[in-house]
């Protein structure tokens, strides 16, 4: 298994895969955070339309949780705004075609209204809202809605103002797609039997210690959150070069074609995809080998316990968007979704450790044993196996623990067949 810390965009149709490095060159967009916003809003554009079946009771959708980490200054915003822009088009266009419904429905006699049901807000993007009107503008979008934050952490330490509602516990239980109800004073109670609810926002790396509080570390919040880095941020020089007015054509009619995916919003009936053999294989061979990988790391074991789930999401988002642009099926999930998938979550993976650490102030090294430690510190930043296995042998380290040490991703890189580096 290779392991990555740069965000795999291969996993893209071409037609994306161009988007994204033009994007880089002409607007300064990291491909990470770029990226990392395409799959959120074609998250969004599919909601509920569609479902991935691994076995019988275990059916997952393909929403997700992510944050956009870096510093003051290191674009975060403006992919984000990039990327759901055709999204805020649907909308506006679904608010105006409200405002022309209101009108005709207000000019109607007592009679007349008695008739018909007052026309409704169709939203799919939230930014100001109470956990109230979460749930009432869900029930008038039941294909799905995304909740955008352009400082994510401010949203998200606001949870303490409801406290007696359990809301963070509700988007726990939103992550998984779970039913919601809510009982209002003056109005009729609602409910919804199938949610899909997106959270996407930026935050700065300087506050990632504040997410541990108010019990957000130990209840498996922080553990759903997929993590973008933008691990080597360039200079943001100005320059004249342009964006290709196509390509924005191009990602317009890609997410429009993934709405086509929708259903009538009364008639919710998600269709359930199955894997084709090969690939559940694929995705089952790899989820069992990373739970022996980490076996003695309670954290990343945590961490992978949810993203196991995450790779069978991504894996229906991968081969639903290669639908979209190409000739692939929208049938079944193929052994390229699911091998792409895996490259995705290992990268959300790699960066989920490093912030954990960031977000605990915990020195990585610090975790290791004595002889791990020497081991560490008197290998080369870049090396071979070869060099590995004489300096192991040097303090009498096993070729076993060795070889189980150098799977860890917190400390190495493996580069290429027999090459790594360390991180640290």
């Amino acid at each position: 298994m290779e392991y990555r810390t740069k965000f795999p965009y291969e996993i893209f149709p071409i037609e994306i895969q161009i988007l994204l490095e033009k994007a880089e060159e002409t607007l300064n967009f990291p491909i990470e955070y770029l990226g990392s916003s395409i799959l959120s809003a074609s998250s969004v554009a599919i909601g509920n339309s569609y479902q991935v079946k691994l076995k019988e009771g275990f059916i997952v959708k393909s929403n997700l949780y992510l944050a956009l980490i870096g510093n003051a200054g290191d674009v975060k915003s403006h992919p984000l705004k990039f990327a759901f822009n055709p999204i805020e088009k649907t909308e506006k266009a679904s608010y105006s075609n409200y405002q022309n419904e209101l009108k005709e429905y207000n000019s109607l006699s007592p009679e007349e209204k008695r008739t018909k049901s007052k026309p409704t807000y169709k939203k799919y993007i939230l930014k100001d809202f109470t956990p109230e009107s979460l749930i009432s503008i869900h029930s008038n979008n039941k294909n799905g809605i995304a909740i955008l934050s352009d400082e994510l952490f401010g949203w998200i330490k606001n949870f303490g103002r409801y406290n007696s509602s359990g809301e963070q516990e509700t988007y726990l239980s939103l992550w998984n797609g779970h039913s919601i109800s809510v009982d209002r004073k003056n109005d009729d109670p609602i409910r919804l039997d199938d949610t899909y609810v997106n959270i996407i926002g930026t935050m700065q790396t300087k506050i990632l210690p504040e997410l541990n509080k108010d019990n957000r570390g130990n209840n498996g919040f922080i553990e759903r959150l997929l993590f973008s880095i933008n691990d080597n941020p360039k200079p943001i020089l100005w320059s004249t070069n342009e964006i290709d007015n196509d390509l924005i054509k191009m990602y317009q009619l890609y997410i429009e074609r993934l709405f086509m995916l929708q259903q009538n919003d009364n008639d919710i009936n998600s269709k359930i995809l199955e894997f084709d053999p090969e690939a559940k294989k694929a995705l089952i061979e790899w989820q069992n080998s990373k739970r022996i990988e980490f076996i003695d790391d309670d954290v990343a074991t945590s961490i992978q316990a949810k993203y196991e789930v995450y790779a069978i999401r991504l894996s229906l988002l991968i081969q639903l968007s290669h639908w979209a642009l190409t000739d692939k099926t929208k049938d079944t999930v193929e052994l390229f979704a699911v091998e792409n998938s895996i490259k995705l979550t290992e990268y959300y993976f790699n960066v989920a450790l490093k912030v954990h650490d960031k977000i605990n102030n915990i020195n990585p090294l610090n975790r290791l044993s004595k002889i791990q430690k020497q081991f560490y510190e008197n290998l080369n930043t870049r090396f071979t196996t070869k060099e590995a296995l004489t300096e192991a042998k040097k303090i009498n380290l096993n070729e076993r623990t060795l070889y189980r040490f150098l799977k860890n991703t917190r400390f190495f890189l493996k580069e290429n067949h027999g090459i790594y580096v360390k991180y640290i």
